[in-house]
């Protein structure tokens, strides 16, 4: 039978499952031979998807959940029962005893098997989902810590040249201060500054060994073991999708596709229920051998329950109670999903304007700004502070333009993790924009 998870994973990406089913049966720790030389963001996704402990913890539930699938259609065993009866009559021994064969079968009614199955294939398509849910998150954590590893790149490299430049300026601001042009203070101040600078670049440092780390456990690592982390922080699209396009994609969701199973679930319990009213029959045929004269008699039987108090009425009106509450939580996942929608996207909005007016128009005119104040200030036209504030200037714009593309990337993985999109679908979307 196919059933409606075969549609959902068409939507959302089933070639994940089929890898973490088989993750599920062999499953090693990442070794250094694993690792590529430059670790780009389509390895880091296939190493996490290949390695993550919870992907395999979700995968085996998968494959239990099939198991009982097939365990749920089987038909009851027959039963066999032998007894010997009248045994030593009258002090006979065994010439007086009965031999009793006979073969019971239950007979159930109602398509109770058929519900039983009904039960276990929703319960196993909701634990397909659960697992395609688990691999989206993990493809989602991974993306979004491999380009925090990028951003903590781009800090340090700016760290590094903030120190650069600081030591630069220190040298010129000496320079003047023993040509008697500064007082000995300036050089002090310059110091300072360095000493600040030094210490930035530590930090940076710092966050980027935690960037690292958190994106090797991902695939349940301890430390990243590559040197190079190769990926693009400034490439964005020059107008992000809108609204409405994000909203098109809510029937593709993973919300919507579990709520949705929920409630296939909840119509399988109470299935199953109304059709446990109906009892079941025991069948029997066998036959009778009487030791005392050598004779032979068959043996029928059918036996079944009399319905007269207990006709499951209270497990029935549990099961449609928890189908309402199913339907009504379909029906708020909508809702949730809308709000949660709004908020992330204004966020990438926001971020993504951010990084067009700092990249276009306020790094470019700070640059200019620190050009002409360093040159001025070298040439006795601009005073140190003023070659000071416009070197800070320029190093925080930086830092913004790197906190915004961080912040634009990190809500574009939140945002297609809450509409479904497939990590597959980005790359080739990602392959197309270079062509």
């Amino acid at each position: 039978m196919i059933r409606i998870l075969s549609n959902a994973f068409v939507r959302m990406g089933a070639c994940g499952l089929l890898l973490g089913l088989s993750v599920a049966a062999a499953w090693s720790e990442p070794s250094l031979s694993d690792m590529p030389e430059e670790l780009t963001l389509v390895d880091a996704v296939r190493m996490a998807e290949e390695q993550n402990p919870a992907l395999r913890s979700a995968a085996a539930r998968v494959l239990a959940h099939e198991g009982q699938s097939r365990q749920a259609r089987l038909v009851p065993n027959p039963e066999l029962e032998v007894a010997i009866e009248e045994y030593d009559r009258d002090g006979a021994g065994y010439d007086s005893a009965e031999t009793v064969v006979v073969l019971g079968q239950q007979i159930e009614l109602g398509g109770k098997r058929r519900g039983r199955g009904l039960v276990a294939d929703a319960e196993a398509d909701l634990a397909a989902l659960d697992y395609e849910e688990s691999r989206m998150e993990v493809v989602t954590g991974t993306a979004q810590r491999f380009m925090a590893v990028i951003a903590a790149q781009r800090r340090l490299a700016l760290a590094e040249s903030g120190v650069a430049l600081a030591e630069k300026t220190s040298h010129a601001v000496s320079e003047r201060v023993k040509a008697g042009k500064e007082p000995p203070l300036q050089s002090a101040k310059v110091e300072a500054e360095l000493e600040m600078a030094r210490m930035a670049a530590l930090e940076a440092e710092a966050n980027l060994d935690t960037s690292r780390s958190r994106l090797a456990a991902m695939w349940g690592a301890t430390s990243l073991e590559v040197d190079a982390v190769q990926g693009e922080l400034d490439r964005i699209p020059v107008v992000s999708p809108s609204l409405e396009e994000w909203q098109d994609r809510f029937l593709s969701s993973p919300a919507l596709a579990r709520a949705e199973a929920q409630v296939r679930l909840r119509m399988a319990l109470l299935s199953s229920e109304e059709a446990a009213r109906i009892p079941d029959v025991e069948a029997a045929v066998g036959f009778k051998h009487f030791e005392e004269d050598g004779t032979d008699a068959m043996i029928f039987g059918v036996g079944m329950p009399l319905p007269l108090f207990d006709r499951n009425q209270g497990n029935i009106s549990s099961a449609e109670q928890e189908l309402v509450v199913a339907q009504s939580e379909r029906a708020a996942v909508e809702a949730d999903w809308s709000v949660e929608l709004a908020e992330i996207y204004a966020g990438l909005t926001l971020a993504h304007r951010r990084v067009e007016t700092l990249r276009s128009k306020v790094v470019p005119a700070m640059e200019q700004a620190f050009e002409a104040a360093h040159e001025g200030y070298r040439q006795g036209k601009f005073g140190f502070l003023d070659m000071l504030d416009s070197q800070r200037g320029l190093f925080e714009s930086k830092e913004a333009l790197v906190d915004a593309l961080s912040d634009y990337h990190d809500a574009l993985a939140r945002i297609q993790r809450l509409a479904g999109v497939p990590f597959e679908e980005l790359m080739n979307r990602s392959q197309e924009d270079k062509r």
